[in-house]
């Protein structure tokens, strides 16, 4: 299979340089979407996450989200405790896969990145939301996003990222709320006296509260 050709991104021409020139703006975005109590993906997280702050994540992490996409993918690399974030590869290969449409070629291409490399956050993170977005493999995703959680050394951002999205998942399509409720009470004890830890502690009430089926 040949490679198709594709527009270098702006990380791609300019590397790390780049990344300091939009970090500040679009990670800030995203920060508040994720880490302040929105939680929200790319498809938006469980409508019953913090209703109040819902509508404003949404709007500020989609902004944050289309910003990174347009540079390269840097949306992933957003920032929570305010140190500053390396240059990591954003695979561009796999992006211009996907926006010709060819979804299974940059699922496989990126099952092989994620084979290849056992600690790598990165590409499990993006093969994650492909899966869920495009092919609506909701387990595979679920899967990944735990490897994420399971790897040494992740960062705390990646791991709020992924642990809310496991949330989203477990309270939707995978329709697993227990799951969900051991995930923010991981959260919860994970990141004591953080933004992260009380929303997840405001979520478990809300979910707790909610009619099980066949109650």
């Amino acid at each position: 299979m040949s490679e198709p050709t594709y527009k270098p991104t702006l990380f791609d021409r300019h590397g790390p340089a780049a990344a300091e020139m939009l970090r500040a703006f679009a990670y800030g975005l995203m920060v508040f979407g994720v880490v302040a109590g929105v939680l929200i993906s790319r498809v938006g997280f469980a409508w019953w996450t913090f209703p109040v702050a819902g509508a404003a994540g949404a709007i500020t992490g989609g902004a944050g989200w289309m910003i990174g996409e347009m540079v390269g993918g840097a949306w992933k690399r957003f920032m929570v405790d305010g140190a500053s974030t390396p240059y990591h590869e954003q695979y561009s290969y796999q992006q211009a896969l996907v926006m010709q449409g060819r979804v299974d070629d940059a699922l496989e291409s990126f099952e092989a990145v994620i084979a290849e490399k056992p600690a790598a956050v990165s590409p499990r993170i993006k093969a994650a939301e492909l899966y869920a977005r495009e092919k609506q493999n909701h387990g595979r995703a679920a899967e990944l996003f735990r490897e994420v959680q399971r790897i040494a050394g992740v960062e705390v951002g990646e791991d709020i990222y992924a642990s809310n999205r496991l949330v989203d998942l477990y309270t939707g399509p995978l329709n697993e709320p227990g799951r969900a409720l051991v995930e923010l009470r991981r959260l919860a004890e994970r990141y004591p006296g953080s933004p992260a830890a009380q929303h997840a502690r405001d979520a478990l009430g809300t979910l707790k509260a909610q009619p099980r089926a066949g109650a």
